[in-house]
């Protein structure tokens, strides 16, 4: 009997390992999880998680990839010698969980910190620099509104020469350009970004951020013919996978400023089910104040339009005919429920003053 389960549990890795990161791979691990705790083999199910973890933080779902994260580094906490072979995956992703706490606004900063605290004490016993935790500073205050802690954690990670576990070049290029253009330098965003574009540089995630995140500067320095480029390019790469729902954000925000009002309406309802269902409330944030830019240029030519909306939708209706003032004012609503939750944490005021402005251009 062990000997079946464990050849099926071999052939969802198999299989797991050749899918995209997405929704399917995540069910096949959740599969294969399963089925290794049925076994009761602890070394199975380190594995079997710290799979987990990589392709929830890779596929929209980190509130299944930190419970499974945590789990293996207490594990290996526990017994070093017995996990030495996973050491490496286990501290590379521990950069990965750091970059997805600040979708969770009820993860205090404190509660943020003493996972960096931890980072930093299993990093350097371990011989590791300090490079990737001063960048998942960097990032996180990027994401949170903290101008002067970017710009401090900026100068600190690079400072610090890169040894095997920094992010790949193509990911640190995407952060500062996002830094330059969240500074209002366009310029230094695109001279940042040019190896991503061309594709010098690339990984996973790399360059589907990157194309979604010039379109603003592109178009605010007449750029039109390459952001129309980017912004096709980039939906294609980001439209199967959910760990994306931030940048389709920035994808209605750039069709809206080019008055392509049908297609952004066709992305809100492609994606909607995503952002309702999405364990990720700042992407779902960003989402919503897209979609509420959106409805509001549309209603500005109509009080009702046709949408094709999923059932998962609180306002859902059989007619599929919606009233956009209703629509806009639950957007605020959710927006305005949501933000200062944000707000609060962060200790800014960027979510509820500052986000919806920069999607309107």
């Amino acid at each position: 009997m062990n000997d079946s389960l464990r050849e099926r549990i071999n052939q969802l890795w198999r299989e797991a390992y050749h899918l995209p990161f997405g929704e399917v791979k995540v069910r096949v691990l959740e599969e294969s999880l399963a089925l290794t705790e049925s076994l009761r083999d602890v070394d199975a199910i380190f594995i079997a998680r710290l799979q987990l973890a990589a392709a929830g933080t890779a596929s929209g779902h980190p509130e299944k990839a930190i419970p499974a994260y945590a789990w293996c580094l207490a594990r290996f906490e526990e017994d070093p010698q017995r996990f030495q072979q996973h050491e490496h995956h286990l501290l590379w992703f521990f950069k990965n969980i750091l970059h997805s706490v600040d979708e969770f606004p009820r993860l205090t900063l404190e509660q943020i910190e003493d996972l960096r605290t931890q980072m930093t004490s299993i990093y350097r016993r371990f011989g590791r620099n300090m490079r990737p935790v001063h960048y998942t500073r960097f990032v996180f205050s990027l994401r949170i509104g903290d101008l002067r802690q970017a710009a401090e954690s900026l100068e600190l990670y690079s400072a610090i020469p890169r040894d095997e576990l920094a992010d790949c070049l193509a990911c640190e290029a995407d952060s500062e350009a996002e830094y330059y253009a969240f500074i209002g330098d366009m310029e230094k965003t695109l001279a940042t970004a040019g190896p991503n574009l061309r594709q010098e540089r690339t990984c996973a995630e790399v360059p589907h951020r990157i194309y979604c995140q010039v379109l603003k500067p592109l178009a605010l320095l007449g750029r039109y013919e390459e952001a129309d480029e980017y912004q096709r390019k980039g939906y294609r790469l980001i439209r199967n996978n959910p760990t994306f729902l931030y940048h389709i954000a920035f994808q209605i925000a750039y069709l809206v400023h080019r008055n392509r009002l049908t297609s952004a309406v066709r992305m809100f309802e492609q994606h909607l089910a995503t952002a309702i269902e999405t364990h990720q409330l700042r992407s779902r944030f960003y989402f919503y104040a897209a979609a509420q830019h959106l409805l509001t240029q549309v209603a500005q030519k109509k009080s009702s339009q046709k949408l094709n909306l999923p059932q998962a939708f609180p306002l859902y209706s059989d007619s599929q005919e919606y009233d956009l003032a209703t629509l806009i004012a639950w957007l605020d609503a959710e927006l305005g429920a949501l933000g200062p939750q944000f707000d609060a944490r962060n200790r800014t005021n960027y979510f509820t003053q500052e986000i919806a402005a920069q999607l309107v251009y």
